[in-house]
């Protein structure tokens, strides 16, 4: 009897410790979850990891550091103490929440998509969530189509509800949709004279892997004569943001086109959303035995959904040894995607960049021209998009004498 009596009073006192402990763990735990409230990291890690010390195999309270450690930006910390509460067996939603943002915070996108593999299975509550990180995980491993079929399959089109999920979907098709082919049309009107002038372009481009190859059919009706060009476009990729671009067209008794143009630049981002490129082009217009030379520039900055950038042109011709400058600035305001902005742009000299200046003369080097144009570009929807404009240019007919022009141009482009 003794013997049982001492026995009962030993599971008694045990179970009072463990009771004890585990109100003294908890409420040291309490304490660190009111100094991340305060956002006291630190001090709530510290905290934290006393609690473990009386209870070591707490998985919540491991999620718990390994959060305070990913809102810290310590993502080795934060990828070590989640695989702690992994090894405790912790598999609760929290957990869950905490694993695929730790992955996507590290860019671990294979693993994310295990991870989302196993909180499906072990039946995770957020169902939008898990859907959403899979998107951007297919989106970044580059598995467009999976991510596409993920989408499209019936039981999932109800996600495209989301906003987020919906850009999602429209970025996976845009990226996957290599063939692009584009229209444009520009009309071109003098105050001074019943002058139209009509230009056209046709584009095709062809998307491979990171690099874009494309033709372009161009063409101009000026004073009822018309002038046609084609040309060739390379973009080549050279390394994370950077690529190189690459310019040739042809102009058969080329007059109010250069007869041969060719054009390189490299462009490339850096810190800050910051991108830059700079370069030059080449214009030889045979019939007046000119050779035009360009150098050229521009830097560009992102501030939240705007871009402001500068674009200086330094031109060079050789048949009368004029130089002259011209300087483009522009900005936009971008609304849900790329596709979609308000610009405006502001342009002071006579860059031959722009086809209406060109003339056979190259008095582009010696006329003066300032300009400003309103545009919009919208998606008409995920594979196409819109694009229109209007502009005014005053511009020097001869030296000193000025006339006024007014154009619109509009832009068609689908990816299939």
């Amino acid at each position: 009897m003794r013997k049982q009596f001492t026995l009962i009073l030993f599971i008694l006192t045990e179970l009072q410790c463990v009771v004890h402990s585990e109100v003294k763990t908890d409420s040291i735990f309490n304490n660190a979850n009111q100094m991340a409230k305060n956002q006291q990291y630190n001090a709530a890690i510290n905290e934290a990891k006393k609690a473990l010390i009386s209870d070591t195999i707490r998985g919540d309270i491991f999620v718990f550091i390994a959060n305070v450690y990913l809102w810290e930006n310590k993502n080795d910390s934060a990828l070590m103490y989640i695989q702690h509460a992994k090894d405790t067996g912790y598999h609760r939603n929290d957990f869950y929440e905490a694993w695929s943002n730790i992955l996507l915070k590290n860019k671990r996108y294979e693993d994310l998509l295990i991870c989302c593999k196993e909180a499906e299975d072990q039946q995770y509550s957020d169902a939008d969530d898990l859907f959403r990180k899979r998107l951007i995980a297919y989106t970044e491993l580059k598995y467009y189509d999976k991510g596409i079929r993920l989408i499209e399959d019936p039981v999932n089109k109800k996600y495209l509800d989301s906003k987020k999920t919906s850009n999602l979907y429209s970025y996976l098709l845009f990226e996957r949709n290599t063939n692009i082919f584009s229209v444009h049309y520009y009309l071109n009107m003098l105050d001074n004279a019943n002058i139209l002038q009509h230009i056209a372009s046709l584009v095709y481009t062809k998307k491979s892997g990171e690099n874009r190859f494309g033709i372009a059919a161009n063409y101009v009706n000026r004073i009822g004569v018309n002038y046609f060009q084609g040309e060739a476009t390379v973009h080549l990729k050279t390394g994370a943001k950077q690529y190189l671009y690459f310019n040739y067209g042809y102009a058969n008794k080329g007059s109010l086109f250069p007869q041969h143009s060719g054009g390189i630049e490299y462009y490339f981002n850096f810190l800050f959303k910051t991108d830059a490129s700079f370069g030059g082009r080449y214009l030889n217009f045979e019939n007046i035995n000119a050779n035009i030379f360009i150098a050229t520039a521009h830097l560009g900055k992102f501030i939240y959904n705007s871009w402001f950038s500068v674009r200086p042109y330094y031109i060079y011709n050789n048949s009368n040894s004029k130089n002259s400058y011209t300087l483009v600035g522009n900005y936009r305001l971008f609304g849900q995607n790329e596709l979609d902005y308000w610009g405006i742009e502001i342009s002071s000299g006579n860059s031959p960049d722009d086809l209406y200046s060109t003339t056979q003369t190259g008095g582009f080097n010696q006329l003066a021209a300032y300009k400003i144009k309103l545009e919009k570009s919208f998606q008409l929807n995920r594979i196409s998009n819109f694009h229109i404009g209007i502009s005014f240019t005053n511009e020097e007919l001869v030296l000193y004498q000025y006339r006024q022009r007014y154009a619109i141009e509009t832009g068609y482009q689908i990816r299939l």
